[in-house]
């Protein structure tokens, strides 16, 4: 399976998460009418039946209400959660090491995902073993983890920990479990009215009221306050049935795209051995954890009524690791004040590390064992050290993808250099004219790494920063009324990441699930790939032709607002009908037998513009040019 199908299974679950809450909420209604009939009827008399009604009606919308409320909050991102969860956002300035160490394989992860870099949080006050991924796209995406995660794993365990949440950001299960908490927020409000109206009445006194009708109706609603509380049980009950059904069987394939992703079996098989060896184990104290206990590496803890929403730890590592001996691992807490030696995980981890994947492989977009940790650690490594200071201030950030977007004709930059200085400061012009050199002589693929690592820190932009910003690379593209495909699809990016931030795209829908529905869109969009590296007509028609299904006609160009509507409309496709775009761009560009650096790098510019990024696919980091 690749993440296509993945994704594609997820959205599918999505249907029938809505079914199964739709039949809890049947079920929550009929007992909250059963007991206002035993605790109410004797009063009500001839309006009973009104009363029922009113009744259902209150409760459905109770509950609709509440889980409209909690899916509109979580729309803004996955950083809503990791702050109910109790979680610090994570500076790439922090002194601490092990701080340090998880931010760099997030950032390894991202560029190996050819994603970009998600925001880590960090709950301090956490002392089990555990780690989740939330957010509703990639664009929005967090990485969360606990203090003991960090304190009690080697750095293969914690990097095969980081895997398993990745791919549960590219398999499509993260967007399906925040709607998740959504719904069963809905369903365990009944709950959490019930015990409001119990705190409330318990301190009435009823002895004092005039007459008994009084004391009487005081009674039933105390009354009502428990069978409330019982039935929000039974809100919790199908709630925790739910997120059983969904999670369970997703963490043994966010396992097995770990161990692809990180080629190193015993690191996630490490890491759940420590969590079965620890006293604490993967325990999560926080209140709110109940909501997002399906979003966790492992099981929280938590009282599920017998259904736990993941597999056994003894199931998980069999699975992992054949003929494992059945023990598991002890973990201690590091010595303070020890100074940090290379640890045996540590020692010769490049050694592990395969080859980055060819570009032979267009046909294979999407296979799991494509994407590896190792292609990340190398773009990482082959950037400046400079660079990694750089992406992490704010004004210089702003300033690469403004060096980024530059036009190379000097006659154009003197008007853009102008346009920056008057828009952005003399400051920001100067760094962006000073980087542009060194970023135009650099692989692609280091171009995009750059765009991904300054990601966590534009979202730390104020509301009126990111708009100038984003009016800034607006103009920089539209400037001098030429199509640089590259240069579009990098601003197409990074507006696309910014906007699901800034704006709260929320969860998006998908319209179209055939390619045939965007055939005019997908002939457009191959064409101009096609044109691309050709040095002729015939060349261009040649290559189209290579690409496209029969009854399609060859486009001979197209503006940049043409290309921003067919970027737009699958954005909005089912993941099947992105592959199939994306395997004819592919096949488009790579018609003459040789997929350039540049070529297969605008490739996975085109993925991440419609929300569904791949991971680099260079063999080496040779100039963008070759």
């Amino acid at each position: 399976m690749d993440f296509f199908e993945a994704q594609d299974q997820a959205r599918r679950k999505t249907k029938w998460l809505v079914l199964w809450f739709i039949l809890s909420l049947i079920g929550v209604v009929a007992a909250v009418d059963a007991l206002i009939f035993f605790t109410m009827g004797q009063n009500a008399g001839s309006g009973l039946g009104g009363l029922l009604m009113v009744s259902s009606a209150a409760t459905a919308g109770l509950v609709l209400a509440a889980s409209g409320f909690k899916s509109m909050q979580l729309s803004s991102g996955g950083a809503v959660v990791a702050k109910d969860l109790g979680g610090r956002l994570l500076m790439p300035g922090t002194g601490d090491h092990k701080e340090k160490q998880l931010l760099n394989i997030v950032e390894e992860m991202a560029i190996a995902s050819g994603m970009p870099v998600p925001q880590v949080y960090l709950m301090d006050n956490e002392e089990g073993i555990n780690a989740f991924a939330a957010g509703t796209e990639p664009s929005n995406a967090v990485i969360g983890v606990t203090r003991g995660t960090l304190q009690r794993l080697s750095r293969a365990e914690l990097s095969g920990v980081i895997a398993h949440e990745f791919s549960h950001i590219l398999n499509g299960d993260m967007r399906l479990n925040m709607r998740l908490i959504g719904l069963v927020f809905g369903l365990v409000v009944i709950s959490i009215v019930g015990r409001g109206m119990v705190e409330m009445l318990r301190y009435q006194s009823f002895s004092n009221r005039r007459n008994k009708e009084g004391g009487g109706v005081m009674i039933a609603l105390f009354a009502l306050g428990i069978g409330l509380m019982v039935i929000g049980s039974i809100g919790v009950f199908f709630g925790r049935l739910i997120q059983a059904s969904i999670s369970r069987q997703r963490e043994f394939l966010a396992d097995a795209s770990a161990v692809q992703f990180t080629r190193n079996p015993d690191g996630i098989a490490g890491a759940l051995k420590k969590i079965g060896g620890t006293q604490l184990g993967s325990n999560i104290k926080t209140a709110k954890a109940s909501e997002a206990s399906h979003m966790f590496f492992s099981d929280g803890g938590l009282f599920s009524f017998g259904f736990k929403t993941h597999p056994p730890l003894d199931v998980r590592i069999n699975a992992i690791e054949k003929g494992w001996d059945g023990r598991f691992s002890e973990s201690s807490l590091p010595e303070v004040a020890t100074p940090r030696g290379k640890s045996a995980a540590d020692k010769g981890l490049g050694d592990l590390f395969p080859p980055i994947v060819g570009m032979a492989v267009v046909e294979e977009i999407g296979r799991a064992e494509f994407r590896e940790l190792a292609a990340g650690k190398r773009v990482l490594d082959g950037l400046a050290p400079d660079w990694n200071e750089i992406v992490h201030d704010r004004e210089q950030a702003q300033a690469v993808v403004f060096a980024l977007l530059l036009a190379e004709d000097e006659q154009l930059l003197a008007g853009e250099s102008s346009f920056l200085e008057k828009s952005a400061g003399p400051e920001a012009a100067r760094l962006a004219l000073g980087w542009q050199e060194a970023i135009r002589e650099m692989h692609s693929a280091n171009k995009i790494a750059l765009l991904d690592l300054t990601m966590p820190t534009l979202r730390n932009l104020s509301q009126l920063e990111y708009e100038r910003f984003l009016k800034i690379t607006q103009w920089l593209i539209r400037s001098d009324n030429k199509v640089d495909l590259f240069e579009f699809m990098l601003q197409r990016v990074v507006e696309r990441h910014l906007t699901s931030h800034f704006d709260n795209r929320g969860f998006g829908r998908v319209r179209y699930t055939r390619l045939s529905q965007l055939a005019n869109e997908a002939n457009l969009l191959v064409s101009t790939m096609a044109q691309i590296g050709a040095e002729s007509p015939e060349e261009q028609e040649r290559a189209y032709r290579a690409a496209s299904a029969e009854g399609m006609t060859f486009a001979p160009s197209a503006s940049l607002d043409d290309l921003g509507n067919v970027l737009d409309r699958f954005d909005q496709a089912s993941p099947p009908v992105k592959k199939e775009l994306l395997l004819a761009c592919g096949r488009a560009a790579a018609a003459d037998g040789n997929l350039t650096n540049r070529e297969a790098e605008l490739l996975r510019s085109i993925a991440d513009a419609i929300g569904c990024p791949i991971p680099p696919f260079v063999e080496e980091l040779r100039p963008t040019l070759v």
